[in-house]
């Protein structure tokens, strides 16, 4: 069996787990690879999948699949049904500044598994790591130092959680359609060669879906993410140019 496999009967498993028991019942925290699949595994289903990982913008998510008695409102989920905690981390002042992989690739060496680490949001003096709240207790009393800088940390609620800014700016391009390479190309500075690479390794999401079509075309409010490059949103078509592009803006993430 392989892994695409695998993943497609643990979310099917977890679906005929809820309706069989009327309960609510979650994944660990997905990619945006699994994501995209859950969700399309949960339509072919019919089932009600919800998606958190601590704050709207989250990378890295947990699926919760709720019974019919149960909705996803603005409070859902609620202290009982959450399982995500906060792993907030210090480093002492003056200390070099870590990164992104030097967390993740302590938390791996401890072994821990990736699918129980959320998004890691590194600050200017250390870093709030989302986790699962089944290894709070283990990386309190273990995680000690991250790239050789000792850390201190402490567990908080996931309600404690300060999102990053988000910074944007404004991008006008001209294009020749509003197909999937055309668009990801001007946007973040692709030729349409590369941009159509990006989509045959699955790299493009559209609204969480993973695209595989570089004939796609986008629509007015549609999220483009392309992993490791960044997000952005289709925000209007001014017309056209004197050459019969289209002029087309942009709301980039930086």
């Amino acid at each position: 069996m392989t892994e695409n496999e695998r993943f497609i009967s643990l979310v099917c498993d977890k679906i005929r787990r809820t309706e069989s028991a009327y309960m609510l019942t979650r994944t660990n925290f997905l990619n945006l690879s699994e994501r995209s699949l859950a969700a399309a595994i949960c339509k072919e289903n019919g089932a009600k999948p919800f998606f958190w990982g601590g704050f709207p913008e989250a990378e890295r998510t947990v699926l919760f699949l709720l019974p019919d008695y149960m909705e996803a409102d603005e409070n859902f989920p609620d202290e009982e049904d959450n399982p995500l905690c906060l792993l907030h981390c210090k480093i002492p002042s003056g200390a070099k500044a870590l990164t992104h992989r030097d967390y993740l690739g302590s938390l791996l060496a401890l072994g821990i598994e990736r699918e129980v680490i959320g998004d890691i949001l590194v600050r200017e003096n250390g870093a709030d790591i989302i986790i699962l709240k089944t290894i709070a207790d283990y990386l309190l009393t273990g995680y000690e130092k991250a790239g050789h800088i000792p850390l201190k940390c402490e567990i908080l609620p996931i309600e404690k959680l300060v999102p990053p800014e988000q910074k944007t700016v404004t991008v006008r391009e001209s294009v020749a359609s509003v197909r999937l390479d055309s668009i990801i190309g001007a946007v973040f500075g692709f030729s349409r060669t590369v941009a159509c690479e990006h989509i045959n390794r699955g790299l493009v999401f559209v609204n969480d879906t993973q695209m595989s079509n570089p004939d796609a075309k986008l629509n007015i409010g549609d999220k483009i993410v392309v992993r490791g490059f960044g997000k952005a949103y289709f925000k209007e078509i001014g017309g056209t140019t004197r050459k019969g592009r289209l002029s087309v803006l942009f709301e980039k993430y930086i």
